[in-house]
């Protein structure tokens, strides 16, 4: 499985069978992007060496929590969205 994803956020986009398929999608993206702004990997890799540990702080309790850098606004406990009903 080769994974499309965001390179400064480490958000995965979309994952492919082959690395054809990866790359060309890589491609077109960066194209529209009109910068290099995505990449791709192969999803050992990706989970190695692409998506890191990132420490924020709980909006509520206001303690330090260890998240994983490819973790989705939504779900960050930083984030006003992960505590609002």
């Amino acid at each position: 499985m080769y994974i499309v994803y965001h390179i400064d956020s480490t958000q995965k986009l979309k994952a492919f069978d082959t690395a054809a398929g990866a790359k060309r999608s890589t491609t077109a993206m960066n194209r529209n992007a009109g910068s290099v702004e995505y990449a791709m990997a192969h999803e050992s890799y990706y989970q190695t060496f692409v998506v890191h540990k990132k420490i924020v702080k709980n909006l509520m309790t206001g303690k330090d929590v260890e998240i994983d850098s490819n973790t989705p606004w939504c779900c960050n406990p930083a984030s006003e969205t992960f505590w609002s009903a």
